[in-house]
């Protein structure tokens, strides 16, 4: 038996997944990720990394990315791999328009499609949600 979900209940059953799958969803913190630049692990400017609380700091479940800085496949542009900018000394604003793009990784995503289908069902409504919970502007989501 099929079960349609109409887009303003698809929002609201996606936050309730979430929760259930993820626990501590609604506690998620979110700081610079971090990336091997080379000479270790360092900050990276173009992105922000949002964890479960009961995860490790680098245990991303998300990234808030500058979306001219990433490919489809979430990788820096080759130019980039190397020489990315100083290193970050303040807090992330995800606010900050710049942050257009969501990258959600592919493990994570295929437990939301075991209950609600193809990502193509509920991935703009999972973008909406993130927004609207993180205060974000992301205008993209891809699947890494």
């Amino acid at each position: 038996m099929n079960v349609i979900i109409t887009e303003s209940k698809m929002r609201s059953t996606l936050f309730k997944l979430l929760n259930l799958t993820f626990p501590g969803f609604e506690d998620i913190y979110y700081d610079w990720a971090d990336y091997n630049c080379g000479m270790g692990v360092c900050c990276d400017p173009y992105a922000i990394g949002f964890v479960l609380p009961q995860n490790e700091y680098d245990d991303y479940l998300f990234k808030l990315v500058e979306g001219e800085y990433y490919d489809a496949n979430g990788n820096y542009p080759e130019e980039l791999r190397d020489d990315l900018p100083e290193p970050c000394h303040e807090s992330p604003d995800v606010r900050d328009l710049r942050f257009d793009t969501i990258i959600f990784y592919e493990v994570f995503a295929e437990d939301i499609e075991q209950y609600l289908g193809p990502k193509k069902i509920w991935e703009q409504e999972l973008l909406h949600l993130l927004n609207r919970m993180f205060h974000m502007n992301a205008k993209e989501i891809i699947f890494i």
